[in-house]
């Protein structure tokens, strides 16, 4: 799944594809009970409890959001600077 996550975009649709429990992006979500599968290209995620998800996003976060930002700000931040140009 690392392959597929290559900016902040992509951690973003990520982690709101694994929070919702919804399709998100290129992100196809499967759920059985507390087990989220989440499919890109050919790959598929299992995250087999809460404490998997939780854990999964909190190593997403230190890999992609910028120091004292969540996810969520870094993207907008990066999206900002994108309109600026």
């Amino acid at each position: 799944m690392d392959d597929n996550v290559e900016n902040i975009e992509d951690a973003f649709c990520l982690k709101q594809a694994i929070e919702n429990r919804e399709n998100w992006g290129s992100y196809d979500i499967t759920t059985k009970d507390d087990k989220i599968f989440v499919t890109a290209t050919d790959e598929t995620l299992m995250l087999a409890s809460i404490k998997a998800q939780e854990t999964f996003l909190s190593m997403l976060k230190k890999r992609f959001a910028d120091e004292g930002l969540d996810i969520e700000s870094t993207y907008e931040f990066y999206r900002q600077m994108e309109k600026d140009d």
